[in-house]
């Protein structure tokens, strides 16, 4: 078996030094729709009834993933599910299930 050292040579010219996914689900609002997050050009697309309904860029119009979770709590009545969140306290928040008890 021969081991080849990766070298600059030996390593794709394609591969990035981006640890996040391509795709990142955000969640489903509470109209239904799933919200994915597509880091690599920085867009957001909807996603209903099994069709992208929405392409959203969010560099053409200078706003970031928490700006898009903002505009859904403001204007969709929030996410029924999220999967991404803006700070790591609203992650624990939305993972821990309050009761009365």
């Amino acid at each position: 078996m021969s081991v080849q050292p990766r070298t600059h040579e030996t390593v794709s010219e394609a591969q990035t030094t981006n640890p996040r996914a391509d795709y990142i689900s955000v969640g489903i609002d509470n109209e239904g729709a799933h919200h994915v997050y597509r880091t690599t050009d920085e867009s957001v697309h909807v996603i209903e009834n099994g069709e992208r309904t929405v392409r959203y860029d969010l560099e053409d119009v200078e706003k970031t993933i928490d700006d898009w979770i903002d505009y859904i709590a403001d204007r969709r009545g929030g996410f029924e599910a999220q999967y991404l969140f803006k700070t790591m306290a609203d992650a624990i928040v939305g993972a821990v299930e309050v009761s009365d008890q």
